[in-house]
């Protein structure tokens, strides 16, 4: 898939330039022919002549490898395997000839589907409120009971000729209170229904936040930069942490004083990265095309802030050659770094500078319940977005033996092979009476990466390779016992 996008995307911009195939080739110093067969996806390119081919078509080659477009095929062919949409004979093929040919529109289809998805979460919970809320069956009972007192009360008005001025007066008085209580249970009611929607979150700002952190690799130079810059301002780690805390001011750090060291030092570097750098996040978030929402602008800038105080308590270089010398050992990463196993883990997931780059890993964390609270996929292993991964994968096994690192290599139906690694942490002390507040964090990258990294030290990565897939709607492996769903792709036995 990658090479097949790529021929097609070179295709496209060449003929948005104007461009024959003979003046294309001609400029970057190849034959027509071979620039025939890699827009026909049967040649490969990469390195110097990708290059060249972007500097022609005035595009960075990063563009042209297709990253971009293989998340946004793997978010339609998801979006086509969805059980209210897909049809009999399941979702159609050529998500990747729609996406290479027809991006405008492969982007319509997805938005549509992002409006249908809210549309239908809120009827869902309104309806559940209808069903099953007791503020409305109590509010609808009270209303009741109180109707019926004003009209009793107005039928003996109206037939009591007979009737004492004081008794005349005590029923109206009883209509007035009763119509008061009414007008209250009324306005609360309408309260209710008007907030409903509100407590309602739709998932589109997510997604598109989701969207700038992929486009973007999840590296962000000036963030680096700023960090760096305000480090080398000192000449020891304890002159820096006295001024990020100076920076910060202690109101930053009151609300954590019960929490762990890490997260109070984490609380202190967000703090401290809000005063270094509101403005160049503010400038980041508002000229990326991803964040189409003030409330999506707002997540990101969220993100932008903790992504700056992870690179002061992190710096890059320092990190990156830390993570090398242990082999991406994360429990190594947090005792040297003064962080918990989650900030490092997210930390690594950054170490994208070209020409200085790291492992290029997954991230993933999900709740027990398998709702997935952060993500950042990897081409050739998207992550879901409308329901949980495959079981099969140690984030959510990690759930068994908390604080337990555990790995496992899988293989993906496309043949692809991955390393994952995870660990469930406890997020917060537990509450008298309360479960404890797990959450579980994973790491993936592929399999030829593994003799780089501590943690698959000891496994065998021919025989221990797990047959897995991604979400069970989209893998075809019919006879996978952990299977939740049936397949709505042609169906294997592997």
């Amino acid at each position: 898939m990658p090479d097949r996008l790529m021929g097609l995307k070179i295709r496209n911009l060449r003929k948005g330039k104007g461009l024959t195939q003979n003046a294309l080739a001609r400029r970057v110093g190849i034959s027509a022919s071979y620039l025939n067969l890699i827009e026909s996806n049967k040649r490969p390119v990469a390195g110097a002549l990708l290059h060249r081919i972007g500097a022609v078509l005035e595009v960075d080659a990063a563009e042209l490898d297709g990253s971009a477009e293989r998340r946004m095929v793997a978010m339609v062919e998801e979006l086509a395997a969805q059980p209210a949409i897909a049809g009999p004979k399941g979702p159609p093929q050529g998500a990747e000839e729609i996406v290479a040919r027809y991006p405008e529109w492969a982007e319509l289809m997805l938005r549509l589907h992002r409006a249908y998805h809210d549309q239908t979460q809120a009827v869902q919970a309104l309806a559940d409120r209808l069903n099953r809320d007791p503020f409305l069956g109590e509010s609808v009972h009270s209303m009741l009971t109180h109707v019926t007192s004003i009209s009793s009360a107005a039928e003996i008005l109206r037939d009591g000729e007979d009737l004492t001025p004081e008794d005349r007066a005590r029923f109206l008085s009883i209509i007035g209170a009763d119509s008061i209580r009414m007008s209250a249970v009324a306005q609360s009611l309408i309260g209710f229904f008007d907030s409903a929607q509100i407590r309602i979150r739709s998932a589109t700002p997510m997604e598109h936040v989701d969207s700038f952190i992929f486009q973007t690799h999840n590296h962000f130079p000036v963030l680096e930069e700023i960090a760096e810059r305000f480090r080398s301002s000192f000449l020891s780690e304890a002159a820096f942490m006295d001024a990020a805390t100076r920076l910060a001011d202690e109101e930053a750090t009151a609300k954590y004083a019960d929490a762990a060291p890490a997260s109070i030092r984490f609380a202190t570097m967000r703090k401290a990265a809000h005063r270094l750098a509101d403005e160049a996040i503010a400038e980041i978030v508002a000229g990326h095309p991803a964040l189409a929402s003030e409330e999506s602008r707002a997540i990101a800038a969220a993100a932008l802030t903790s992504y700056l105080a992870a690179a002061l308590l992190m710096p890059y270089d320092r990190f990156l050659e830390t993570a090398e010398a242990s082999r991406y050992d994360l429990d190594v990463l947090a005792r040297r770094f003064g962080v918990s196993y989650e900030q490092a883990s997210h930390r690594l997931a950054t170490l994208r500078r070209p020409g200085a780059e790291g492992i290029a890993f997954a991230f993933m964390r999900s709740d027990p319940s398998g709702y997935v609270t952060k993500r950042l996929p990897l081409p050739g292993l998207p992550l879901p977005r409308y329901g949980t991964a495959c079981p099969l994968w140690p984030v959510y096994g990690a759930f068994q033996t908390p604080g337990v690192t555990v790995p496992e290599f899988g293989q993906l139906p496309s043949g692809d092979r991955f390393l994952f690694f995870a660990r469930a942490v406890e997020k917060a002390s537990a509450r008298a009476s309360r479960p404890r507040r797990l959450m579980s964090v994973m790491l993936a990258c592929l399999a030829s990466e593994a003799d780089r990294i501590a943690c698959a030290d000891g496994i065998d990565p021919v025989r221990a390779t797990i047959p897995v897939g991604t979400v069970c709607r989209l893998c075809p492996r019919a006879a996978c016992s952990y299977r939740q769903e049936d397949p709505l792709i042609a169906k294997s036995n592997a």
